[in-house]
């Protein structure tokens, strides 16, 4: 697992995008997945702050945060990936230790310690993310298997479902609309989507 952003500092506006297939290629991948939320330059709230996202993401090929100063924003959760170490699910987003390879952070998370996250009522969801629509996620089953879903139709709290049953034991929601994508092996699975300011990458060692 490999995470990666079009811009290597920090932006305000005018973010540069890539297709997921773009930023697969960029880091000598064979599959990907879109990243967190982010603001895109269509929507017309988005017009002083286009492409951007508030939510930290690893540099894998830099070996740096993007966002750093926003580690500590609570209620965020994350997928991590060290090296030795593996994969790993943290309810609290700023609790790593050393030797990073990935990370990326978004909400809510959807699965953790093998326990679905989201309560009947979906609490503290925007009416968006309760909404009945096509989702899409990543999910930690141990320390060397990671699996990604994209489920149609699906609230919240039964796409957490979903990867409880598949046998998760940690989960992230990602972002979705128009930014859903899934890349493997030279083709669009799904998508393609928007173009992006993030994303995750799976390449071979």
């Amino acid at each position: 697992m490999l995470t990666d952003v079009s811009s290597d500092s920090d932006c305000s506006d005018n973010c540069p995008v890539l297709s997921l297939a773009e930023f697969v290629a960029k880091n000598g991948g064979f599959a990907g997945v879109n990243g967190t939320y982010f603001c895109p330059a269509t929507y017309p709230d988005c017009q002083s702050k286009k492409n951007t996202f508030d939510f930290p993401v690893y540099i894998s090929r830099l070996s740096k945060w993007s966002q750093a100063d926003k580690l500590g924003w609570s209620n965020r959760r994350a997928i991590v990936y060290t090296d030795g170490g593996g994969a790993h699910y943290l309810n609290n987003s700023s609790g790593f230790g050393g030797g990073l390879t990935a990370g990326i952070i978004n909400y809510p998370g959807l699965v953790d310690g093998g326990n679905v996250q989201i309560d009947d009522n979906q609490s503290g969801l925007s009416d968006k993310q309760r909404a009945v629509s096509t989702k899409v996620g990543i999910g930690v089953i141990d320390t060397n298997r990671l699996l990604v879903v994209i489920a149609p139709s699906v609230n919240m709290q039964q796409f957490a479902y979903i990867f409880k049953a598949l046998g998760a034991t940690g989960a992230l929601n990602l972002d979705t609309g128009g930014s859903t994508a899934l890349y493997y092996t030279g083709r669009y699975v799904f998508g393609p989507g928007r173009a992006l300011p993030n994303a995750i990458i799976f390449a071979r060692k």
